[in-house]
């Protein structure tokens, strides 16, 4: 009948996340958060992985590769597979978001078109379902994402 109260943002490491096609909305840079290695910047997002239809809510991303595939795109979604790049001497892989190809583009249209129908299991990566949802594909918030998605592919 009630819902809990919030214990503040989800937590998801990109390693948890490697290879995984994600559909992620930058919500906010910030800058000099106080870590356990001292200050640093991040970025917010919200994060859905298209392979296991797991949500996860205002998640900060630390690390230079992230913040520049995201920090550029605030209140944009953004799909990509989590991958590393190349690391530099001395330090870590960069974890970065690659381009997204067009499987991973009708995936995310039909997780879109699912979700704003209702006709979504979270988490189902295995299930399949008896029918393909069908969304408004006039709602303009639909259109909206779907030509946002296809302009980013491009």
């Amino acid at each position: 009948m009630f819902a809990a109260p919030s214990t503040g943002s989800d937590s998801v490491k990109p390693a948890d996340l490697l290879g995984h096609l994600l559909l992620v909305t930058p919500l906010e840079f910030k800058e000099s958060i106080t870590t356990a290695f001292g200050e640093s910047s991040a970025i917010a997002v919200d994060v859905v992985d298209l392979d296991t239809n797991e949500e996860y809510h205002d998640v900060l991303f630390f690390g230079r590769g992230l913040i520049a595939n995201l920090k550029s795109n605030i209140g944009a979604q953004v799909l990509g597979r989590m991958s590393q790049g190349i690391a530099r001497p001395g330090q870590s892989a960069p974890w970065v978001l690659e381009a997204a190809n067009d499987g991973d583009t009708a995936k995310a249209v039909a997780y879109v078109q699912a979700k704003a129908t209702g006709n979504i299991a979270t988490p189902a990566p295995t299930a399949t379902p008896a029918t393909t949802p069908v969304a408004d594909v006039n709602d303009p918030a639909i259109a909206a994402l779907i030509e946002q998605l296809t302009a980013a592919k491009k």
